[in-house]
């Protein structure tokens, strides 16, 4: 039920008729005048006199017939595409100015009849024909192609060919009831009266007789009937005065009582109307509802969470986190007109779960286990929070009782039960997801929503489990979490968050169903899987949804407003056996689902509509409304803010509509779906587009395409006798352009000879430099080379030296030990010859000849700082240059090692930059 307000409307609250045009549009007769709605917004339309709005009818050709006080004319789109009314009182004669209420507006054979209490106005075409009362016309009504009408109290019918009355039957027998609507009779002739009063007259237009067949309403109640309609589905809906709604059918010449519409705003009901889409609006005293008798969900119940539901002796039970309701006896097929629900005592709480067995009914509470039967509830003793009972594979009359932290065992049998186990030893887990594996007696699956999978076996008479198995991702499931075990097509299936398994006996390891994966997915949580025949019901990740036996795709579309809903883990999906409809638990109530239910509209009429587009230019803002025959052509350059507004009148779920766009030339893919029904666009250039809008509910239904081609003009710079002046002068312009280009080709030719030359200079200056620096470069690698062939000189004159000196001092204690005079002064001889070669002052002279001529460079340049500096000073540099050890130093310089260490401190000491200039040079 979907409730309209003041806030919505923004109205008065009372409603008298409606009406509905061949777009969909909604039209309402209101105290202040007539309100019509897309689907999204609502227009008021007031008459000249500001009058209320009594009557409204659409004609076979579209026109919307309006009737209120001393008013009656049609509403209609003037040239902007607003609406307006337009008065037809004119075309009366003076003398009926004064008419009074138009009450009624009715169509027969192309001639639109309007009701007053005193006068029946036919409009056929251009005549205009008025039959005056001799009483009061209280009443008129259609059947067939009769216009039965009601005046003082007679019921007659009107040919309207001849303007005459024929007499059918006095009000006398009816028992001076007021009549209500005629309802349509068998095919002898007949048809049914209701009266205000609730009684259900059988009319005989042959024989002009009544009878009554019912009486609705008690003679002792204050209820009386206000309005009525017959829905196509042939479905009665009654509105009364101070208690709401109900509906009936007709079985065995006789109305029978379906449903009572408790959750309406008002408890006055003022009319009824059933638009082409079929659904019911309900026009109060304060407000308007609108509910969809043919729609796919039906909540019939709400203010719990529903874990799981069951039929029992004409009655529907569901468990609940508040505990168990049931409704009263089930009077019709189905279990979708059930709203009245009472609470069951003793129940309280999180109540899990509902089983029938030997015909008494079982409830897995947190609390225990409970009985029901006869309408009394008695705990079970013995057992902690259960989960469920489940059927013991061998045993038909035995069950395991499935608890928080093991499993029971208890037999059912001749309408008794008896406890055979509070506890079975060997198994103390939680058994919430428990089922049988086929083939193998006393053995189980539990899977557990942390831990993965156990595969329990019990022994024979099912008092203990005397082997346990436990299967985790090292088994092939991707992991130990959020697995359930389900019955499908005979075997067991392990739903999971990456897909769906079945394990393999030979291997003892888990695979993926291919099957059953490729459908629903590898990448979401499969958390259902009920199969109902040919059917297939299924949770993915929070979403709804089945699939039948040919495996094509998963339908989720009827289920839309559901996401989200879902008892994460414990969905509650319950086929029913002798019907077709679905009983689905969620934490805002239980829903039925019948996949039978049809849209009493074909799906091409199901149309989005781009209703209204409004514009801005500079500070003024401009609106239109868009008809079927307007064509929305072009806007002005300065055009901005162009704001498209979108509906789908015959979308059925009018609370629930989500839109999705497309602008062509602008955008590459639809919009993202989003309940505002609108779309703005701030700044759009000159160009052609094509506006694309598609809408769907989230019951499931789609509406087709609309689409509406715009042009946004050019500037005023961009239109074509501007164009060809800018082309002339953009001509002009190049030709200018080349000339200059050419004067300048001519100056920046000889510019780049003048470069080229200097280039060349330049290239000749670069090749000279690197001749001389690589002259440079051979010079200073010459110089390198002899400086090391100079090194390794000194090197080798200095162990020469070392030799020398060590033969010397080996001879001096050879000369000492010998005893011959001769061989004495021999070795003298020797000695003194070794001497004099290694005080040799030409060859040191030579040395430092060498020595200066490789470092030439750089002892012109110590000189040249420091003029003061010695020879010796000088050839320390050349040796620390050449890199020679301190030992080698003093071995050149016939000196101790220590003696080369303080030379070359006082070297630093008395200058201090040598080393500067001995790294630079």
């Amino acid at each position: 039920m979907t409730h309209y307000s003041h806030q919505n409307f923004n109205s008065d609250g009372q409603f008298w008729d409606a009406c509905q045009d061949t777009s969909g549009i909604m039209y309402f007769g209101n105290n202040y005048g007539v309100l019509r709605f897309d689907g999204e917004r609502w227009n008021k339309i007031s008459l000249p006199n500001n009058s209320a709005v009594r009557s409204l009818h659409c004609s076979g050709n579209g026109t919307v017939y309006a009737g209120g006080y001393n008013e009656f004319g049609i509403i209609q789109a003037n040239a902007n595409g607003n609406f307006s009314y337009q008065s037809l009182r004119n075309i009366l004669p003076p003398k009926y100015s004064e008419i009074g209420n138009v009450w009624q507006i009715l169509e027969l054979n192309k001639t639109i009849i309007l009701r007053t209490f005193d006068f029946l106005i036919l409009l056929n075409r251009n005549n205009v024909e008025i039959i005056e009362a001799s009483g009061t016309f209280n009443f008129a009504g259609i059947s067939g192609n009769d216009l039965l009408v009601l005046d003082k109290k007679n019921l007659f019918v009107l040919n309207l060919n001849t303007s005459q009355f024929q007499h059918i039957i006095s009000t006398k027998e009816i028992f001076n009831e007021s009549l209500l609507k005629i309802l349509p009779g068998d095919e002898n002739g007949s048809l049914y009266l209701l009266t205000k009063e609730g009684s259900l007259f059988e009319i005989s237009l042959k024989n002009k007789t009544a009878q009554r067949r019912q009486k609705l309403i008690s003679p002792t109640s204050k209820q009386v009937f206000t309005s009525t309609i017959q829905s196509r589905s042939g479905e009665v809906y009654i509105g009364t005065l101070s208690n709401k709604l109900s509906s009936w059918r007709f079985q065995d010449n006789r109305l029978i009582k379906i449903r009572v519409f408790g959750d309406l705003q008002d408890q006055t009901v003022l009319n009824l109307f059933e638009s082409h889409e079929g659904v019911i609006w309900v026009l109060l005293n304060k407000g308007l509802d609108l509910f969809d008798p043919n729609a796919h969900l039906t909540n019939i119940f709400q203010g719990s969470s529903i874990y799981d539901a069951v039929l029992f002796n004409k009655r529907l039970f569901i468990a609940t986190n508040q505990g168990v309701f049931h409704s009263a006896d089930i009077y019709s097929n189905s279990v979708i007109y059930q709203n009245d629900f009472q609470k069951m005592p003793m129940l309280d709480g999180q109540a899990w779960s509902l089983k029938v067995i030997d015909n008494q009914l079982f409830c897995a509470h947190d609390q225990g286990l409970f009985r029901i039967s006869n309408g009394q509830t008695k705990q079970v003793p013995g057992f902690p929070g259960v989960w469920k009972l489940f059927p013991v594979s061998e045993k038909s009359d035995q069950f395991f009782v499935c608890n928080y932290n093991g499993l029971g065992l208890i037999q059912i049998k001749n309408g008794n039960y008896s406890v055979l186990s509070n506890s079975l030893p060997g198994f103390d887990d939680s058994t919430r997801d428990l089922i049988d594996i086929p083939g193998e007696n006393d053995s189980y699956w539990v899977c557990h929503g942390y831990k993965g999978v156990f595969k329990i076996k019990t022994n024979k008479d099912y008092s203990r489990v005397v082997s346990t198995e436990h299967f985790n991702e090292q088994n092939g499931l991707p992991s130990p979490f959020n697995i359930n075990v389900h019955r499908w097509n005979g075997k067991n299936i392990f739903t999971t968050n990456h897909g769906l398994f079945i394990f393999d006996e030979t291997s003892e390891t888990f695979g993926p169903h291919y099957a059953l994966t490729t459908l629903l997915g590898s990448d979401k949580n499969i958390r259902q899987l009920v199969q109902h025949g040919d059917t297939t019901w299924c949770v993915i990740d929070d979403q709804l949804g089945f699939f039948t036996k040919e495996m094509k795709e998963v339908i989720i579309n009827p289920f839309l407003s559901l996401k989200g809903t879902l008892n994460r883990g414990m969905e509650c999906i319950v086929p029913l056996k002798n019907t077709n409809e679905v009983l689905l638990g969620t934490t805002n109530g239980l829903y039925a689902f019948h996949p039978e239910a049809k849209s009493q509209l074909h799906s091409a009429k199901v149309q989005t509509r781009i209703s209204r587009v409004s514009y801005s230019i500079n500070d003024s803002i401009t609106t239109l409304t868009l008809t079927d025959t307007m064509d929305l052509k072009e806007f002005p350059n300065n055009v901005h803010n162009i704001s498209f507004l979108f509906s789908a009148p015959y979308v059925r779920d009018k609370a629930n509509i989500r839109y999705s766009y497309l602008l062509k030339e602008q955008m590459k893919e639809w919009s993202e779906w989003q309940e505002e029904p609108m779309v703005n666009f701030s700044f759009l250039k000159g160009g052609d587009y094509l506006l694309k809008v598609k809408a769907q509910s989230l019951s499931g239904e789609v509406a087709q395409i609309a689409q509406i081609p715009f042009t946004i003009a050019p500037a005023w710079f961009a239109t074509w006798p501007w164009l060809l002046f800018w082309g002339l002068i953009t001509i002009g312009m190049m030709l200018a352009g080349i000339r200059q280009i050419q004067v300048i080709i001519v100056k920046e030719k000889e510019k780049t000879r003048v470069e080229e030359q200097q280039l060349q200079e330049v290239r000749d200056m670069e090749r000279e430099n690197r001749l001389i620096l690589q002259e440079k470069e051979r010079v200073e690698a010459d110089i390198i080379e002899k400086s090391k062939d100079l090194a390794n000189n000194a090197v080798l004159i200095a162990k020469k030296r070392e030799l020398l000196i060590d033969i010397q001092e080996k001879l001096n204690e050879l000369r000492k030990n010998a005893k011959n005079d001769l061989t004495r002064t021999g070795i003298l001889n020797i000695v003194r010859n070794i001497e004099s070669n290694l005080n040799d002052e030409q060859q040191y002279q030579l040395f430092d000849t060498n020595l200066e001529r490789v470092h030439q460079e750089l002892f012109d340049e110590l000189k040249k700082r420091h003029p003061q500096i010695t020879n010796k000073e000088l050839r320390i540099c050349a040796f620390i240059k050449m890199e020679l050890t301190n030992k080698e130093m003093a071995s050149i310089f016939n000196i101790s090692v220590r003696g080369v260490e303080t030379a070359r401190y006082r070297l630093r000491k008395k200058y201090p930059d040598i080393d500067d200039l001995i790294g630079q040079v």
